[in-house]
């Protein structure tokens, strides 16, 4: 395959795995343990509706039930300045981010992938170690017949450097309760009136972090020199605020949340919903006959005189 194709291919694999991450991501923003209380027990508790609590309370018996359930349906949508891309599946938090999420890319990403082989159609399957990415026939015939790419998480903190380690961490431990724990770790959490949210009725919260507090929460598991180059890559980024929206249910689950970002290139918005808390979500790799490895692939280029691309 061409250079080019690599890149873009390079380039594809970040941002789904930034896509997965917006499904579903953990840090330690918060203080709440998804351990403390048992289902049984966060059932019990008064909601929003019996009893007025304050917001922060509230989101930690959130964070507590919906990382409790271990697993959901999801849809999401993912905004870049370079293109939207949305995504569906289920997913599971038990052990990091694991599930099989299906969609497609729009605006350049597309033509980008379009001109790698693929017709922006896609299925991404995530386990502890490494995501796969299946983007049809078009890409497998450019493959040796191979329907799958595989992406091993070090492999992808290598290629986006310190803000790859932080995805490599978040991508091995996550939830989707992150913007909840953000907004108790924020102190200005506002209680923004009820919606209805696919035929829930759900309760809404918002709050903004300061761009020292997304480098913290984004440094979660990092060592000194990481975290250092971490901040030098979001400030170059010109990453300065996120706003934050989460919808809650009755039940006290996450049903929905918004996270918006501003950078130098435009705001990144990524959107989820939530339903069927508890379904299934196990996955495996698939078949190694019907596998390549992405870094097999830059070795490959490297060794033909190309270099390894960046995103």
């Amino acid at each position: 395959m061409m250079k080019t194709g690599r890149t873009y291919l390079a380039a594809t694999a970040v941002v789904l795995a930034l896509a997965a991450t917006g499904c579903g991501t953990k840090n330690a923003t918060g203080t709440g343990d998804p351990t403390a209380a048992p289902t049984g027990a966060a059932s019990a508790a008064p909601s929003a509706q019996a009893v007025e609590v304050a917001p922060a309370a509230l989101l930690k018996l959130v964070g507590e039930k919906t990382s409790a359930a271990k697993s959901a349906k999801v849809e999401g949508v993912t905004e870049l300045p370079t293109g939207k891309t949305a995504m569906h599946g289920s997913i599971s938090w038990a052990d990091g981010l694991q599930g099989e999420l299906t969609g497609n890319a729009g605006g350049p990403m597309a033509d980008a992938i379009s001109k790698a082989g693929g017709d922006g159609t896609f299925t991404a399957r995530y386990l502890s170690d490494a995501m796969f990415i299946n983007m049809g026939d078009g890409m497998a015939s450019q493959l040796g017949g191979a329907h799958w790419i595989r992406y091993g998480y070090a492999d992808l903190a290598k290629l986006m450097g310190p803000a790859g380690d932080s995805l490599k961490q978040q991508l091995q431990s996550a939830d989707p309760v992150n913007s909840v724990r953000a907004l108790i770790a924020s102190g200005q959490v506002t209680k923004a009136g009820t919606e209805d949210v696919n035929g829930t009725k759900a309760t809404r919260y918002t709050g903004d972090l300061s761009a020292a507090a997304i480098a913290q929460a984004a440094a979660t598991g990092l060592t000194p020199e990481q975290i250092d180059g971490l901040q030098k890559q979001f400030k170059a980024a010109g990453i300065t605020t996120e706003h934050i929206e989460v919808w809650v249910s009755q039940d006290d689950l996450l049903v929905k949340k918004v996270e918006k970002v501003q950078t130098a290139a435009g705001p990144v918005t990524s959107t989820a919903l939530y339903t069927d808390y508890g379904t299934p979500a196990a996955v495996r790799a698939p078949g190694q006959s019907d596998t390549v490895d992405f870094a097999q692939l830059m070795k490959g280029a490297q060794g033909a005189g190309g270099s390894a691309p960046t995103s």
